[in-house]
């Protein structure tokens, strides 16, 4: 399993390093902007995915090849090329800029392309990721990896990178100060609903959410002011940023550089961000599908298992599944965490 970790990470970081570069270099010509894909004013701009280096299976293999370790049998195997060239054909794929706060911020947004034709109105996820503006963004890989799964069951998924990171070739900036992990950057996920709302094929009446990872903190924070959504995904959330720093004192590096008045406030700003602190201002019949691995050593599972205890407590209607000797992307469980998933949004949306 270690190799496939650390294949997936150089997968998600060089994506992302191989577009900064290209973007940096002098009187290179930008992606070719497309016409706005929503009506939404806050949305400014938008391009496809599949540009440069990802035209092709071929030209992105090519590219990833040149990274030091890369393992091209286990890329093929985690990323198969059927997979992806199907994807190409049959998903809509866009990097977007909007204003979130008067603030431009990246997004990316796919869609079944068959439904151009139908013109039938589609279901919303919302995807938060993980990590902070120095790590974790979505770049290419990720949205192959993460994303694209959810659209191939039919939905249109859209997700914001939050303010102050960037993973693609777009005019926003990246100023990692920007991120307040769980503070004001939580109105990026919320300033998306404008854009759902202005997309001809975007049923806004069947809007979902899922979170991984610090985008499962980011996942309640903004289901609190979402009474639409009609359901809500975690995969490794936290839910008491407390206890959890108790378990993972690194995170307090993260914490400190991030978290605005975190020095003299730390208690009251951990706790603003840890849901099991505020259980009652979440919409009380949101449905909430809790996914974690008993061998993560980035959030303990103890983080959603107590969480479900105070779901059954509150009467929210949840389900908690954990998955013996998976780490904290769900592997080797991954499929049926998929599964999971896809029932959930099945069963609700």
């Amino acid at each position: 399993m270690k190799p496939f970790l650390i294949l997936l990470s150089c997968l998600l970081l060089a994506s992302g390093s191989q577009l900064h570069a290209a973007s940096d270099k002098p009187n290179k010509a930008g992606p070719e902007l497309l016409a706005p894909f929503s009506s939404a004013e806050n949305l400014k701009s938008n391009f496809s995915c599949y540009g440069g280096p990802f035209a092709s299976y071929d030209s992105w293999l090519a590219m990833l090849s040149k990274k030091p370790k890369f393992n091209t049998e286990q890329f093929e195997k985690m990323l198969p090329r059927a997979d992806v060239e199907r994807r190409q054909q049959t998903i809509d794929c866009r990097v977007f800029v909007y204003e979130s706060d008067g603030i431009l911020v990246e997004g990316v947004m796919l869609r079944p392309k068959t439904n151009a034709a139908e013109r039938n109105k589609l279901p919303v996820v919302i995807y938060n990721r993980g990590g902070n503006a120095k790590g974790g963004t979505l770049v290419y890989g990720a949205v192959q990896h993460s994303l694209m799964p959810i659209a191939e069951l039919g939905n249109i998924v859209i997700a914001s990178q939050y303010r102050g990171a960037k993973g693609f070739a777009t005019t926003v900036k990246q100023h990692i100060e920007l991120d307040q992990f769980g503070g004001a950057d939580v109105n990026d996920i919320k300033n998306l609903l404008p854009i759902i709302n202005g997309m001809a094929d975007a049923d806004s009446a069947r809007v979902a959410m899922l979170g991984a990872s610090r985008g499962g903190m980011m996942s309640y924070l903004a289901a609190r002011d979402m009474p639409q959504l009609k359901a809500l995904i975690v995969e490794a959330g936290v839910a008491d940023l407390e206890a959890s720093l108790e378990v993972r004192q690194a995170m307090e590096n993260i914490y400190t550089r991030f978290i605005p008045n975190y020095a003299t406030e730390k208690t009251a700003q951990l706790r603003a961000r840890s849901v099991l602190h505020w259980l009652d201002k979440l919409p009380p019949k949101l449905p909430i599908l809790l996914l974690h691995g008993d061998k993560d050593v980035r959030v303990e599972v103890a983080q959603s298992q107590n969480l479900a205890k105070a779901l059954v407590e509150k009467g929210q209607p949840h389900k908690l599944v954990v998955y013996p000797g998976a780490d904290h992307d769900l592997y080797p469980n991954r499929a049926e965490a998929d599964a999971e998933i896809a029932a959930w949004l099945k069963q609700y949306l």
